[in-house]
């Protein structure tokens, strides 16, 4: 079983998936940041780079992701994913294509090769899709409170398109069940045990398919990777 955590940056995907990892018991699988990348640092060159290598991106990212989550469906059991690969074509690609980084035959080469990709065993739609959600200043707000050094160097119009983009995709998806959730509505920074109705709402999504691990507080992850 997989549960898929999605949302744009700075939605607190990652300690989400984490907090709801430890309460189940479940295996964690966090974005590979994906250093290895050989075409990050061309594409980064300036506009032209950007045109002339987004492609190329984008198809290592995606191949990087398909792999990450063959490996993940070989080892078995359930996990909790921090960030879906429906994201990477729907919103990452997708963007670079909107703002003209990708021509329409490079677009169209992309999209199918996603769409065949998504036959593949690995892309077994999730269990249960939890989508993290909130206004845009709301969202901005939090990207800025965390000042990580790339994020406080982007527009406010990049975040702007993103969340616009994020809206339009969940909007339409129909893969499997979503339970949406306002990031104004807690706090797991500040209040751990916030988790707690969460967790209930995704028993209640999944009921008789969750270990009862809540039983032991102390209960950890089988395993990990990123």
């Amino acid at each position: 079983m997989l549960i898929g955590v999605a949302g744009m940056v700075g939605t607190g995907k990652t300690t989400l998936s984490r907090a709801l990892a430890s309460r189940f018991g479940l295996q964690l699988a966090l974005e590979s940041v994906d250093a290895d990348n050989p075409w990050l640092e061309s594409f980064y060159g300036g506009p032209e780079e950007m045109r002339a290598y987004a492609l190329q991106l984008q198809l290592h990212f995606l191949a990087t992701r398909f792999a990450g989550m063959r490996r993940m469906r070989g080892l078995g059991g359930s996990w909790v994913l921090d960030r879906t690969w429906y994201e990477d074509a729907e919103i990452f690609a997708r963007g670079l294509f909107e703002q003209g980084y990708m021509t329409s035959d490079e677009w169209t080469l992309y999209r199918r090769l996603y769409a065949e990709l998504l036959y593949s065993p690995a892309a077994r739609p999730p269990r249960l899709l939890i989508y993290l959600h909130g206004p845009l200043d709301v969202i901005a707000a939090r990207i800025a409170m965390r000042g990580r050094p790339k994020e406080k160097e982007t527009s406010l119009d990049y975040w702007t398109a993103l969340h616009d983009r994020y809206e339009r995709w969940i909007a339409g998806f129909t893969q499997c069940a979503v339970l949406s959730l306002d990031v104004r509505d807690y706090d797991l920074v500040a209040d751990p045990h916030a988790v707690d109705e969460i967790a209930a709402r995704v028993r209640t999504e999944l009921e008789g398919e969750l270990p009862q691990t809540e039983l032991w507080p102390n209960a950890t992850r089988k395993r990990a990777f990123a």
